[in-house]
């Protein structure tokens, strides 16, 4: 089973917030309670995607954020790599050397698999969920 991570989950939940809220700048706080997430991870995913130059933050008292680029240039791709969480859904799909693969059955439905993932994470961006979610 491909399951999320907690980051990644904290990490897309804070972006639709911020997309809901796209006329004005939003604290942590704000998302942290309002979404029932834990401030202390979120501050740690939201630095991640700062860092990757996803979303800008005004540090202060209260850390205000606020998407950064044009919705139509950051994809889920973006963001779920801004928090540093493997992509890839086994080893081999991660160009791992397998000793088994010549023998082996799944390594091209694996790859398969892998690549339509990426290619879905990258086409949907942020205008796209903004949209799905007005």
């Amino acid at each position: 089973m491909i399951k999320l991570s907690t980051k990644w989950d904290y990490a897309i939940k804070s972006i639709i917030y911020l997309l809901n809220n796209w006329d004005c700048l939003v604290k942590i706080s704000e998302i942290s309670t309002n979404l029932k997430l834990s401030e202390s991870l979120l501050r740690r995913v939201i630095a991640d995607l700062e860092r990757n130059s996803i979303i800008i933050t005004i540090k202060g008292r209260n850390w205000w954020i606020k998407i950064w680029r044009e919705l139509d240039k950051i994809s889920v791709y973006d963001i779920l790599s801004s928090v540093w969480e493997e992509l890839w859904i086994t080893d081999c799909t991660k160009w791992v050397f397998c000793t088994n693969h010549e023998n082996c059955q799944t390594t091209n439905l694996y790859s398969l698999i892998q690549k339509s993932l990426f290619w879905v994470l990258k086409l949907y961006t942020l205008d796209k969920l903004s949209k799905k979610e007005s």
